[in-house]
């Protein structure tokens, strides 16, 4: 390894390949040990070497690359376990306030919008008071369960039309329901 420490340091390339092939294997099993995700283990390990090659010059005949090259995935995969714990309570903070809005959404409504029967009939009648086209299309897709391109042929029209129809159904039913929409997600996500 001394000698090819010299010759990297003459920027041989031959040398730096054979240092290459000789650790990325192993930094490779380290860092996947560490991070468990095959495609950043092995990115972590490139940017080792990245950085040898940079830094090149400033290495003495006497350094030990190989502990040169563990220490930095060693670093870098801790800096990419940290920053996943921060983003992991982002994230919980996130859920946590998606689930006091919902709370606080619930807790604003009246009594009487909780009845489930009643909603149903504000949703039904909603969707009976789309335009003739929106409504069968919107049925045909939430109700029936077909696909867009099943739709367009039982209709006889072209995919982007039916796709018209669902955006201007979805933005009517929207609008027409915007006081309900805090329950209406809540029972969604209880009955799936």
């Amino acid at each position: 390894m001394p000698e090819q420490i010299s010759k990297i340091l003459k920027d041989d390339r031959n040398s730096f390949k054979n240092i290459f092939h000789d650790c990325y294997q192993p930094l490779c099993h380290l860092s996947m040990g560490y991070l468990k995700d095959e495609n950043e283990a092995k990115g972590v390990v490139q940017d080792a070497f990245l950085k040898l090659w940079e830094i090149r010059h400033d290495l003495s005949e006497d350094s030990n690359i190989r502990n040169f090259l563990f220490t930095l995935v060693k670093n870098n995969c801790l800096n990419i376990l940290k920053r996943r714990q921060i983003l992991l309570k982002h994230h919980e903070k996130i859920r946590w306030m998606e689930m006091h809005y919902q709370y606080e959404s619930l807790k604003r409504i009246d009594n009487n919008y909780m009845e489930f029967n009643e909603l149903k009939e504000k949703i039904d009648i909603a969707i009976r008071n789309l335009p003739e086209s929106c409504r069968v299309v919107f049925e045909m897709s939430r109700f029936e369960e077909l696909k867009n391109r099943e739709i367009a042929e039982k209709l006889g029209v072209s995919q982007k039309t039916v796709e018209a129809h669902l955006t201007k159904a979805l933005k009517i039913l929207r609008n027409d329901l915007k006081d309900y929409l805090p329950i209406i997600t809540v029972i969604t996500k209880i009955l799936n």
